[in-house]
């Protein structure tokens, strides 16, 4: 004898969908942020090529061009890789994709055309550095904080934080093999001595962004030093 068939009173009833979310179309300067960043970016990834093929060039010579075509291949995927492991947190941190890719950017083009050859250029672009990462990172800690002054101290730590990270890359490049880079303690100290000043500008900047914030003075309440 045959089972019955179950009738659609036995049967669980089927939840509704929910709709998906309507997405905004990209704004104008969305669309311009992502022009700027990929035009860096692809300029970049260029001059990295052309320093890892022609590294034995002479305006390449004491470099490590090739230690440091992987340096700006890292520090160009430093970003979105930590934005992917975090789940993708929306909005997109473009302004400090940003902030890593110009110092990048200028230190790839610069050794392009020898320019580091030149008398006192290499301290200019050490403090433009400084100043450049510090105050972008001074612009996204601003709304973040309770004042003013915390995002001047953010923005100087990291920029002075950067100093370092930068010459113990050029200190591995020199461990790793590289001669002729001409490195020295008084290199050293001078070059993180003009970082450290820029980023000391890149502050400067943050505070005098929002004027009306710096009567906010810090260690007041018991607010958070940063908001989530």
């Amino acid at each position: 004898m045959a089972a019955p068939t179950p009738t659609n009173e036995t049967q669980a009833p089927t939840p509704p969908v929910a709709p998906l979310p309507a997405s905004a179309p990209p704004t104008p300067l969305d669309i311009g942020w992502i022009a700027a960043i990929s035009a860096a970016k692809a300029a970049v990834i260029a001059l990295a090529i052309d320093a890892w093929v022609n590294s034995s060039a002479p305006r390449y010579s004491g470099k490590a061009m090739r230690v440091r075509a992987l340096g700006y291949a890292g520090g160009l995927l430093a970003v979105p890789l930590i934005w992917r492991l975090r789940g993708r947190p929306q909005p997109y941190p473009r302004q400090l994709d940003m902030a890593i890719t110009l110092p990048l950017l200028v230190d790839a083009g610069g050794n392009a055309i020898g320019i580091y050859q030149r008398a006192h250029v290499d301290d200019l672009i050490h403090f433009a550095d400084g100043a450049t990462v510090a105050s972008i990172v001074g612009a996204l800690a601003t709304p973040r904080t309770r004042t003013s002054w915390e995002a001047a101290g953010v923005a100087a730590l990291t920029g002075m934080a950067a100093a370092g990270v930068w010459e113990i890359g050029e200190w591995a490049g020199l461990k790793l093999g590289a001669r002729g880079m001409d490195l020295a303690y008084d290199d050293t100290m001078t070059d993180m001595i003009e970082t450290m000043a820029g980023a000391l500008l890149g502050a400067a900047i943050t505070l005098l962004r929002h004027p009306s914030r710096l009567r906010r003075l810090p260690g007041r309440g018991a607010d958070t030093l940063v908001r989530t």
